[in-house]
């Protein structure tokens, strides 16, 4: 789709075509002899080393043109991802849109590649689960578990958290839940988010679907949420600080505790009502 060279200043060279695994991408390039990461190489004017990207495709060349000062090799790489791996459903409008020079930037590319993926599911289907969260504040030698307040007062912070960790090089989280392959073959996306309801931060995800879902699918997409969920979502966000003026905090999907549930939104009344007064600070 697209083709880069990099040359460092010793003449080192690689040529590779994207999209690449990011890591695998940077250790060829390190056994190459270039040791500038791809997300620190910009496409344009780069002190240091030579980059030069083409293209043997008409699509690939139309999106030669979305990328703009400040984007680097690691972008480029993932431009070229989020089209290849964009699903069938879409792909055909995707690549007129790409040929007819739809998108400027490469975040219109990102944000339209959703948007067609979730008008493609036109069953929206909404679960809720309680989040929970611990914050180091740099001075305990433990983190503290923290409430329902101090989650909603950061949500803001908290919803970029999560939403950098769905970022486009990952693709839609629904390429990750396919062991029923009715479940795949109905589920367009699924993004992970989170929702004030009475004062209570909730995590929310969001499905989109072809068409409904058999009681044996519900079941079944339930199982593959709720192991995103304690698997800490593609086993990173858990794990990731969210900067605070309290100190580093940290959100998780899941807990192990009696109160824990994931549920649809017609089922939200029954498990809020006995578990508004949850603890911590």
């Amino acid at each position: 789709m697209i083709k880069a060279k990099i040359t460092n200043q010793f003449g080192a060279a690689l040529e590779r075509e994207l999209p690449l695994d990011i890591h695998q991408f940077y250790h060829d390039m390190r056994e190459a002899g270039i040791n500038k990461p791809p997300r620190n190489i910009l496409l344009h004017d780069d002190k240091g080393v030579d980059l030069h990207l083409s293209a043997d495709s008409e699509i690939g060349s139309r999106l030669l043109r979305v990328f703009s000062k400040g984007d680097t090799l690691a972008d480029a790489n993932t431009v070229a991802f989020a089209v290849s791996t964009a699903r069938e459903e879409i792909l055909t409008d995707l690549e007129q849109n790409i040929i007819h020079n739809q998108y400027l930037t490469k975040e219109m590319l990102f944000d339209d590649i959703q948007a067609m993926a979730q008008a493609a599911g036109p069953v929206k289907l909404a679960f809720y689960c309680p989040l929970v969260g611990q914050l180091d504040d740099g001075e305990c030698d433990e983190d503290i578990d923290v409430g329902s307040g101090f989650l909603t007062a950061y949500q803001d912070q908290i919803e970029q958290g999560i939403a950098n960790e769905q970022a486009p090089e990952m693709g839609d989280m629904a390429q990750y839940m396919g062991g029923n392959p009715g479940v795949a073959a109905k589920l367009m996306s699924a993004v992970w988010t989170v929702e004030e309801m009475d004062g209570r931060l909730l995590g929310r995800i969001d499905c989109h679907l072809k068409e409904s879902l058999t009681p044996e699918e519900m079941a079944d997409l339930k199982d593959e949420i709720l192991g995103q969920c304690s698997d800490g979502l593609g086993e990173g966000f858990e794990q990731r600080p969210i900067e605070t003026d309290e100190g580093d905090l940290y959100v998780s999907y899941w807990n192990s505790s009696d109160d824990y549930f994931l549920c649809t939104e017609d089922e939200l009344d029954e498990h809020l009502e006995p578990h508004q007064g949850m603890g911590g600070i």
